[in-house]
């Protein structure tokens, strides 16, 4: 066995350590953000707007004061029939068509926003201080860059994505928010796929045709 001095054997176990730390924030095979620092981030953004703007109603906090917004919104995309890609072309594939999405999805947002891999195919994307049409606008950039990817592994194999969108409330958390974007997702999915639909627009969505 190799004889290491303490100071090496230190400097080993706090960089095992550090590798520890990274996985726990991010996710091996996307790179995004893990689903446990996504619910963690948004939960105490949503917090704080919260309290500032009960101290706003209530006088104690002028508007130039405000903490840099009032609101966040959330985009949930879906890969588009990716069950038929691991079946049809196998999960490495499927691994390759992810991180590929992720990457797109990654280089597009701005500094201080955040994605993360919710689970399977679906990723989940936070931008701070935007309003629900500003986030429609970058889900639908994101939706024709990734129509647009092409795929050396396989010539002429096309994906699309599925995303739905829904800007914070005042009273609402996380969970009620992620539910009004994924309800907005679902129905991107069943009018079609490949598409972004908001939140504040299903009643004008019209439904699937059976």
């Amino acid at each position: 066995m190799e004889n290491k001095t303490l100071e090496e054997r230190v400097k080993e176990l706090e960089h095992q350590i550090d590798e520890l730390e990274d996985n726990l924030i991010h996710d091996t095979l996307t790179g995004l953000k893990t689903r446990a620092f996504f619910d963690h981030e948004v939960s105490v953004y949503l917090e704080i707007i919260s309290q500032q703007l009960q101290l706003q109603a209530n006088g104690f906090l002028q508007r130039k004061q405000h903490f840099g917004f009032r609101n966040l919104s959330v985009i949930f995309f879906d890969i588009d029939h990716f069950k038929k890609v691991n079946d049809t072309h196998g999960h490495d594939m499927g691994d390759v068509v992810l991180k590929k999405i992720a990457s797109v999805i990654s280089v597009s947002l701005r500094t201080g926003d955040t994605a993360a891999r919710w689970g399977g195919e679906e990723i989940i994307v936070n931008l701070l201080g935007a309003s629900e049409q500003d986030a429609a606008a970058k889900a639908e950039e994101i939706r024709q860059k990734v129509e647009e990817l092409e795929f050396t592994e396989i010539p002429g194999f096309k994906i699309t994505i599925s995303a739905g969108v829904a800007s914070s409330q005042e009273g609402v958390g996380l969970e009620a928010l992620v539910k009004h974007a994924d309800e907005a997702l679902y129905r991107a999915k069943e009018t079609g796929r490949n598409k972004v639909v908001s939140y504040s627009a299903l009643a004008t969505v019209p439904e699937a045709v059976a």
